[in-house]
C-alpha cells in the first residue's frame, strides 16, 4: 500500500514539474533612447514548485517531429532554448528575465529563436546567481556615441578655418626637406655631390630656395608667389 502511494505521489510531482512553463512575455515601452529595456517572462508556478529569487533555470521547447509527408508523427523532443533568471516569486506566478541564449552549435536548430510563451521550464541543472542584472539599452545610443567620437576625431584632424599661413608654410617645408631616395649620376656620382660641385662649398638647393620663398610670402600676407 505504501509503495502504491509513493508511486502516485511521484507521478503527481512529475506532472506538476512538467506543467511549469512560460505563459506570457511582456516588454516595457521606452520613452527615451537612454531608457533601459526590460523583458519579463511570466511563469505559472509559485514557491511550492521550487522556484525562488536569483534561481537560473532552463527553458526548453517541445517539438513534434513528423515525416516528410507531414501525415505521420514520429515523436516529440525537448530542445533547450535558453536560461532564465527568476527575479520575483509570488503565490502562483514567478517573474524571470533572460539570462542567456544557448548556442545552436551542439543543439537542434529552432524555427523561432529566443524564449517565448509556451516554453517549458526545466529545473534540472538550475543554480543560484546573486550578481546584479545589467539592463539592456537601445542600439541607437551606441550608434550615437560612435558617431560623436568620429566627429571629434575629424574635427581634431582638420585645421580650423583662418589658420596661420606660417604654419602651413612650415608644413610644406618639412615635406620638401624630407630625405629623398639617393640617385646616381654618370655611373655612380651622387646627385647631392654633383650639385655641390656645381654650386660651390655652400650650395643652395632648389627645395630650400622654394621653402624660403614660401615663408617670406606667408609673413608678408601676400597670396601671390613672385619668382
Amino acid at each position: 500500500m505504501m509503495f502504491i502511494f509513493m508511486l502516485l505521489f511521484g507521478f503527481t510531482q512529475e506532472s506538476k514539474a512538467g506543467d511549469i512553463s512560460v505563459v506570457d512575455v511582456r516588454r516595457n515601452i521606452t520613452l527615451a533612447e537612454d531608457d533601459p529595456v526590460y523583458k519579463d517572462f511570466y511563469i505559472n508556478a509559485g514557491p511550492g514548485s521550487g522556484l525562488k529569487k536569483n534561481l537560473v533555470v532552463t527553458a526548453v521547447r517541445k517539438i513534434n517531429v513528423r515525416d516528410a509527408s507531414g501525415a505521420n508523427a514520429v515523436g516529440e523532443i525537448l530542445v533547450p532554448v535558453g536560461q532564465l533568471k527568476v527575479i520575483a516569486v509570488f503565490e502562483k506566478v514567478a517573474v524571470a528575465r533572460e539570462y542567456t541564449l544557448l548556442s545552436r552549435d551542439e543543439l537542434p536548430m529552432l524555427e523561432q529563436t529566443g524564449i517565448m510563451s509556451g516554453d517549458r521550464i526545466d529545473l534540472q541543472g538550475s543554480f543560484i546567481d546573486n550578481s546584479k542584472p545589467k539592463p539592456k539599452r537601445k542600439v541607437a545610443e551606441e550608434d550615437s556615441t560612435t558617431n560623436t567620437t568620429a566627429l571629434v576625431a575629424i574635427s581634431t584632424a582638420v585645421p580650423a578655418p583662418g589658420a596661420n599661413p606660417v604654419v602651413s608654410a612650415n608644413a610644406v617645408a618639412e615635406k620638401l626637406l624630407s630625405p629623398a631616395p639617393t640617385a646616381s649620376v654618370n655611373g655612380g656620382t651622387n646627385v647631392a655631390t654633383a650639385i655641390k660641385s656645381n654650386t660651390g662649398n655652400n650650395p643652395v638647393s632648389p627645395a630650400a630656395a622654394k621653402v624660403e620663398t614660401l615663408e617670406k610670402t606667408a609673413d608678408s600676407g601676400n597670396n601671390t608667389l613672385h619668382e
